[in-house]
């Protein structure tokens, strides 16, 4: 369960030194420290579970969520969430590992987004169209349709198969909301390639 410093103090409000309290459960391995604030006291959680409590607002995104649908055929070690407005990349090095957060445009931030529960815990997620259009907004910019599937298919090893499951008119829905080149290309790929038109 994830906790913070101020439910902590209300818990040991009996102890003459609630911090004094909240740091020894910490060394003792009670409680496992995920940022400044907050913790977490289940050490068996699955990390993905807690990208959106080390930094907020976010949702799963990019190579973590590429990997999680299948599009992508790496391992992926760090977990990569979309941030609003944090300006620069921020990551958080835990017991659980790795986080990532990376801005995605604010009229893009609140669409195309799902759900992962578990127990007691859940998260949101991008969507499949959603992760391919986030990460395309970060990728190297490309200028036609041809570079954008090398890039896509070819550098970045997107399994075509899985990409052809997507649906398409939600992606171009999206990819009109972020205002990049990579996006627009996106959507004259999919009308080509996909819609035939």
């Amino acid at each position: 369960m994830i906790i913070t410093t101020s439910m902590l103090r209300n818990r040991y409000s009996d102890y003459s030194n609630p911090l004094d309290k909240i740091k020894r459960d910490t060394d003792s391995g009670m409680l496992f420290r995920l940022t400044r604030g907050i913790y977490e006291t289940d050490g068996g959680v699955e990390p993905c579970f807690l990208a959106s409590s080390i930094l907020s607002p976010s949702y799963l995104s990019f190579d973590w969520a590429l990997s999680y649908y299948g599009l992508i055929p790496e391992k992926v070690f760090s977990i990569t969430s979309a941030s609003l407005n944090i300006r620069k990349n921020k990551s958080f090095i835990n017991k659980f590992g790795r986080f990532e957060y990376s801005d995605v445009p604010s009229l893009a931030f609140s669409e195309g987004l799902t759900y992962l529960e578990k127990d007691e815990y859940a998260v949101k997620i991008a969507t499949k169209e959603k992760a391919i259009c986030d990460s395309l907004s970060k990728w190297r910019v490309v200028n036609s349709v041809k570079s954008l599937k090398e890039l896509l298919f070819v550098d970045k090893r997107i399994d075509e198969k899985e990409f052809s499951t997507c649906d398409f008119n939600l992606m171009m829905r999206l990819a009109s909301l972020y205002k990049k080149t990579n996006l627009d290309i996106l959507i004259k790929l999919i009308r080509k390639e996909y819609y035939h038109e």
